[in-house]
Formats: C-alpha cells, structure tokens, sequence
C-alpha cells in the first residue's frame, strides 16, 4: 500500500541554464489544486486521438478529482515568480516511488521545467530512501516518452497484463488502456545500466509538451 507525506519536503528553486527561467518548487496546498487540475486539462487534446474514450475522464478533471487526488498523492506546484506553472505528484508504494501527474501549462512548455519538475521530484524521493521512481505513459504520446527515456526511465513492461500485474498490482487503479511502464532504478542508474539520453532523436525542450498519468 502507498504511504502519503503531505507537504513534509522543503521548496527548491531550480536553476535554469543561462537565458532559462528558474522554477520555483514547494508543496501544493488544497486551494492550489484548482490551478492543478487546470494545468492537466489544457493537455486533454493531446492525449484524445489515442486515449480510451472512458480513460479521458482522468485528463479532463474537475473539483471532484482535485478532492479525491488531494488525499491520495504528495503534489508539489511549480511556479516562475508568482505564477504557478506545473505540477507533479509522488505516492509511494512500497520501495518505489510512483509519479502519478507531471503537467505543465500548455504555455509554458519548452523551457525545461518539465526535466526540474522530475529532478525535484527524485531528489525527495531519493530522501525517503526509496528504490527508484515508476510512472505509466502511453506509446503514441510521444513528447512523453522521448523525455522519459532521455532522463533515464526504461521502459519495463509493455504488456497490460505485466502493467497491471507490477509490485502486487499497486498500479491497477491508475491503468489506462494501453499505457506503459517506466522505472528509474536508483541502483541501476548509478551502476550504468539504465543510461540516460538513449532516446537521441531530441531533446527534452524539444519535446517540450511533458506529460504523463
């Protein structure tokens, strides 16, 4: 079962590259979670011409989800200045850390704050001790993918069966039809076995319409 660890982790300022604006990060409030939902509806036509018509209520979310998600999942909001700009959630299921939500405003992709997001994101993870970090991304979702593959995830199980079946099933209430898992393996990565950047065709920025449930 996952355990929760609402808003127990300091903010962190990203610094950019030169010419890249900084993104501050810090725990989600609830009155914040309109702003979340907002930022994982203005990607809903991205995902439609590939996405199972019953999986598109989890895109197009409302006050409902915000409530229920709220309780279930650590989110955290990014923000340039004032302004916040992205989000993403951890919850944890045993040894593994799962990143349930990375979505920025559609306006704001291409700066690389999707990459901070997920740098953050580990950086929380790896205090908590655990194992390494999971997520579920769809194939033809392709901005996703590539960037997934290029911060170092693998690709561990295409198959739906296999999916559902991961760690005990812990991933079965956030399947979505033909979605697949990624793992960063703590361990694997600092031993050189899971190298990032083996999707070269582009870059993260280039690729800059992050996403992923």
């Amino acid at each position: 079962m996952y355990e929760t660890q609402q808003t127990q982790s300091p903010s962190a300022s990203e610094g950019p590259p030169p010419g890249k604006p900084s993104l501050d990060i810090r725990p989600a409030t609830f009155e914040e979670m309109g702003a979340v939902a907002g930022f994982v509806r203005s990607s809903a036509d991205w995902y439609r011409p590939f996405v199972a018509e019953q999986d598109m209520a989890e895109h197009e979310v409302g006050e409902a989800w915000a409530r229920k998600n709220f309780e279930l999942r650590d989110f955290y909001v990014g923000r340039e200045g004032d302004e916040p700009i992205g989000t993403i959630s951890i919850q944890y299921f045993g040894d593994w850390a799962y990143l349930g939500y990375i979505y920025l405003d559609v306006d704001h992709v291409g700066k690389g704050h999707g990459r901070r997001l997920i740098r953050f994101a580990e950086s929380v993870i790896r205090k908590r001790g655990a194992r390494g970090m999971t997520l579920i991304a769809h194939p033809e979702a392709t901005w996703a993918k590539k960037a997934y593959l290029k911060y170092g995830f693998r690709i561990a199980e295409t198959d739906k069966e296999r999916v559902l079946a991961w760690e005990g099933g812990v991933l079965r209430p956030y399947y979505e039809e033909g979605f697949e898992l990624y793992v960063y393996d703590f361990a694997r990565i600092a031993r050189g076995l899971d190298t990032p950047g083996l999707c070269s065709s582009s870059s993260y920025d280039d690729d800059a319409r992050e996403a992923a449930q």
